[in-house]
């Protein structure tokens, strides 16, 4: 899409707040001059991370599903005492995910709170941000603006004992308010796109034990949350991220979760969780089965065997931003040798179909040229290490996602946790090509996509040896010894 296209479209989704219908959709795309079929649409409204699916053809934004809904934040004694409410992760998964929590507004009886900074020790900012994951934590910290001043990669992405943290001025709340230790604060979304929410304060501190009908209806939606995240596992498996398992449950569950004396996420798992936990999930963490590892595959996604396919039926495909690198590096080191561009860009044992190799040729010849016009060596240089690194280790990767999708679902049986961190640190590598475009971006944080291809790798060698172990056990578990057979005869055969 164009950019202004692209443009009007996020608009529509991030502030549009009824149902609508696929029809809805290809019509809005059509008064942009953007023709679009349906089965496009659907596809491109079912891959978005902005957009809920309903019943009998209708979908819903983010922004209209959870726009008004209802969700409460406890303070810390910590938080109390100096005043500083940090929203962190606190207030997923109802506003943007993609928004900085120092960057959210809070209002109460109209008027804007202001925003103050705290000091907190490394473990309590690293609680306030746990829903991001504990790996992801000491990123958003970083990017407060109160710690701008703060060298994460000089420290080795190791944060200090003591950091300062962006929140919202509590003092409004207790002062005039009346908000004591205990008590928390009723949250709703009334702007999603601009992050604007608006609180009132809950005199909950007399129910500290959780006694009475208020305490018991406290209980209830502990209880509530948990089976409905329990029946998330079994039903969405792990998910991309913890953002996305609680988007989907509160959406489905909302008047089970979202009420009045609903509690917290942050409480629940940090005091009523007796089945759930934060579980490794690769290089990442999610929420699951407590004391369980994560698993790559489930039910949740064994969908196509149940249509009679099989993962090694897809073609391989390439995206535009990998493509692209491999030309740029080409162009940069004055390379024009295509068959040898194909043999990285391509796995090892891949098989090309009737006329593909000459078309793909074709293709990135005149996409060379191209690139080659408007190449400007100077602005280039400065990221030209970071894309020799992420492609060097991309052709290596690659080769055993390639291996181990052409096996198909007999790759349930291969160790979890290392088909889970390969298909991650594929996604990353794929996220860095992307990234590269932007040499702006890119060259602020040289330093630190660096290290994280370095991390990578190491990750990588980590897995690799348990892979090819695997890989070796499949291959010969595809064989069986046929007893009795006559001499200078197959003595084996290959099992579909």
């Amino acid at each position: 899409m164009k950019d202004n296209v692209q443009n009007m479209v996020s608009r529509f989704l991030r502030t549009y707040a009824d149902k609508f219908t696929l029809r809805d959709v290809v019509k809005f795309f059509s008064s942009l001059g953007v023709k679009i079929s349906n089965h496009e649409c659907q596809a491109y409204l079912e891959s978005s991370p902005y957009v809920f699916a309903l019943e009998d053809g209708f979908y819903i934004t983010r922004a209209g599903a959870f726009t008004g809904e209802i969700f409460s934040i406890r303070p810390s004694a910590r938080e109390f005492d100096q005043r500083v409410l940090v929203p962190g992760s606190r207030c997923m998964p109802f506003v943007d995910s993609e928004m900085s929590p120092s960057a959210l507004s809070f209002y109460i009886d109209g008027k804007r709170i202001q925003k103050r900074v705290g000091t907190f020790d490394c473990d309590s900012a690293i609680d306030f941000y746990q829903l991001y994951g504990e790996e992801y934590a000491p990123q958003y910290i970083a990017s407060d603006p109160a710690n701008s001043s703060l060298d994460m990669v000089a420290r080795d992405y190791e944060l200090p004992n003591n950091v300062m943290l962006t929140g919202l001025d509590m003092g409004v709340l207790i002062d005039d308010f009346g908000m004591q230790l205990g008590d928390r604060i009723m949250c709703s979304v009334t702007n999603w796109d601009k992050g604007i929410i608006h609180v009132m304060v809950v005199r909950d501190g007399k129910n500290k034990f959780n006694r009475g009908f208020e305490g018991s209806a406290k209980i209830l939606w502990y209880t509530n949350l948990e089976k409905a995240l329990l029946e998330s596992f079994d039903r969405f498996g792990p998910c991309e991220s913890i953002e996305e398992q609680l988007a989907n449950v509160f959406f489905e569950n909302t008047e089970d979760l979202c009420y009045s004396m609903c509690g917290s996420i942050e409480e629940y798992l940090n005091g009523y969780a007796s089945k759930v936990g934060m579980q490794r999930f690769g290089v990442e963490t999610r929420l699951w089965f407590k004391g369980q590892n994560v698993p790559c595959f489930g039910e949740w996604n064994r969908m196509m065997d149940d249509f009679g396919m099989d993962t090694a039926w897809f073609p391989y495909i390439l995206s535009q931003d990998v493509v692209e690198q491999f030309l740029t590096d080409m162009v940069s080191r004055h390379d024009s040798d295509f068959e040898q561009l194909l043999k990285k860009m391509y796995p090892s044992d891949y098989v090309f179909h009737k006329d593909e190799k000459n078309s793909i040729l074709e293709m990135v010849k005149d996409w060379y040229v191209a690139i080659r016009e408007s190449y400007n060596w100077f602005a280039d240089r400065s990221i030209g290490e970071i894309r020799k690194q992420a492609l060097e280790l991309f052709i290596e990767v690659k080769d055993y996602v390639y291996k181990i999708n052409e096996i198909g679902m007999d790759a349930c049986g291969f160790p979890q946790q290392e088909l889970v961190i390969l298909t991650q640190l594929s996604g990353h590598l794929y996220g860095i090509m992307g990234m590269l475009k932007n040499i702006d971006s890119v060259e602020r944080e040289s330093e630190s996509i660096l290290m994280s291809i370095d991390g990578m790798r190491w990750n990588f060698e980590d897995i690799r040896g348990i892979l090819d172990s695997a890989l070796e056990e499949h291959r010969v578990s595809q064989f069986k010894v046929v007893r009795g057979a006559p001499a200078g005869k197959l003595g084996a055969k290959k099992i579909k």
